[in-house]
This record gives structure tokens, C-alpha cells and sequence, in this order.
């Protein structure tokens, strides 16, 4: 009969460690986030795993994925918000309502995420779309 024995501190964080590299490793994991992101703060991906294994426990690391996706509509949008100089013509000389900043960043984030259209593409047009629309 065997007798139990338990996993040494050691022993435990190689364990975890190697949980967090399958995470990290699975095929849709890397290249919807870690390939991406890793391209954003211009280090490679192999960087990128270091700190999230050092920053984000188990639990954390299995739900970015998700949280990922869905934060790419609210970042772009914040971005359009900021290229369009919105928090001026909404938030400070109040020309635009919310309801049309809010119109206009979602229209042009749908082009780019939906769409696939280029984000500078899209930003230039919905520039002239937004001026035709003051000039009303």
C-alpha cells in the first residue's frame, strides 16, 4: 500500500507553472491574444507569457480570453472617442450629444471590427461624416 505523500512547495509551483504554459500555449489562446497584444507593446510573444504567468493566477489566465474579446469594442471605441477630438465637441463646447458621439464611435468601430475596413480608413471617413454633419 502506498503511502500519501504531498507535493513540496517546489513541486507545486512547477505544477502551476506548467498549468499556465498549456494556457498560454493552446492554438486560439496565442493567437487571439498573446500574438496580438505581444505586437501592441512591440516585445515578443515569448515575453508577454513571462509576465502574465508572473502577473495573473490560474483563474485570471483562463478568463482573459474573454475578456479580451469583448474589450475590443470598448478600446476602439475609446480610441475613435480620443482621434475624433469627441471629448472636445461633446464633453467640453457640448456641439454633439452623447447619443451622437456614442452613433458615431459605434458606426465606425462596426467598419473596422465587422467590416474588416482599415482603422484609417475608416477614422478618415468617419472625420468627413462628422464635419458634414456639424455643418448642418
Amino acid at each position: 500500500m502506498s503511502e500519501y505523500k504531498p507535493n513540496t512547495k517546489i513541486e507545486d509551483e512547477e505544477l502551476l507553472i506548467t498549468m499556465k504554459k498549456r494556457i498560454l500555449a493552446s492554438y486560439k489562446w496565442h493567437k487571439d491574444v498573446v500574438v496580438p497584444f505581444a505586437a501592441e507593446l512591440e516585445i515578443s510573444p515569448e515575453e508577454l507569457e513571462e509576465i502574465l504567468m508572473k502577473r495573473l493566477d490560474m483563474s485570471s489566465l483562463e478568463a482573459i480570453n474573454p475578456r479580451f474579446e469583448s474589450s475590443k469594442l470598448r478600446c476602439i471605441k475609446e480610441k475613435i472617442h480620443s482621434d475624433l477630438r469627441l471629448c472636445w465637441l461633446c464633453d467640453v463646447m457640448n456641439i454633439l450629444t452623447e447619443e451622437e458621439s456614442e452613433n458615431i464611435k459605434t458606426k465606425i468601430a462596426y467598419e473596422v471590427l465587422n467590416e474588416n475596413k482599415p482603422y484609417d480608413k475608416a477614422i478618415e471617413e468617419g472625420r468627413k461624416d462628422l464635419l458634414e454633419d456639424l455643418m448642418r
